[in-house]
């Protein structure tokens, strides 16, 4: 039981990690905001989650991203988990190296609601490549996400997150897409450096 439990709130707990985009980064001094709303089922838990997010490239090819995200409703086995509330915020930035490949770096910081979210600082790093194929644009991204242990001694296990977008070009206004996310726990939880659990190997 533990053990499910614990897997589904690190699946859950991946939402808050997600760049803003797997497309080349715009021109210097453009930016934008989006409200994404995500809602997500691992095992029998679910979680509703309201995503703010904003970016600005103040130089050409440097990104920098925020993420303000708040939890509406979590729940398992069909009751109420009390896991509403501020989710904590991310910080990051992607750098374009040449016009198919960049890198980032996201760091999300112990700002939200304490009852549930991790009180240490989380990573998300790793390469994106994008390719456009005509009519479709394709992208994609490879990132390993880990965290600090903070007051609380709880430290999740690292994740490989792989992420793949097709965008048909339909036309101006209107932009459709597909996209795959495929998640690779790496490791078990650990509370005061002892395991917890055995989540090494699953995939979400």
């Amino acid at each position: 039981m533990l053990k499910q439990i614990l897997l589904g709130a690190a699946m859950l707990a991946t939402s808050s990690f997600a760049t803003f985009s797997q497309f080349p980064v715009p021109e210097a001094h453009k930016g934008d905001a989006k409200l994404v709303s995500d809602f997500t089922m691992q095992d029998k838990s679910k979680n509703w989650t309201l995503n703010l997010k904003g970016r600005y490239v103040p130089v050409q090819n440097l990104e920098i991203w925020l993420q303000l995200p708040y939890t509406l409703m979590t729940s398992r086995d069909g009751e109420d988990t009390n896991g509403d509330g501020m989710k904590n915020l991310t910080f990051g930035g992607r750098y374009q190296i040449i016009p198919n490949v960049a890198a980032f770096l996201d760091l999300t910081f112990p700002t939200g609601k304490k009852a549930i979210n991790d009180d240490g600082i989380g990573f998300n790093a790793g390469v994106q490549y994008s390719q456009n194929f005509g009519s479709i644009d394709f992208g994609s991204e490879l990132g390993l996400m880990f965290n600090t242990e903070g007051d609380d001694k709880y430290k999740s296990p690292m994740e490989l997150h792989l992420n793949a977008e097709v965008d048909p070009i339909v036309s101006q206004t209107i932009s459709p897409y597909i996209g795959l996310d495929l998640y690779i726990v790496l490791g078990d939880p650990k509370v005061d450096g002892h395991k917890v659990g055995d989540t090494s190997g699953n995939v979400g």
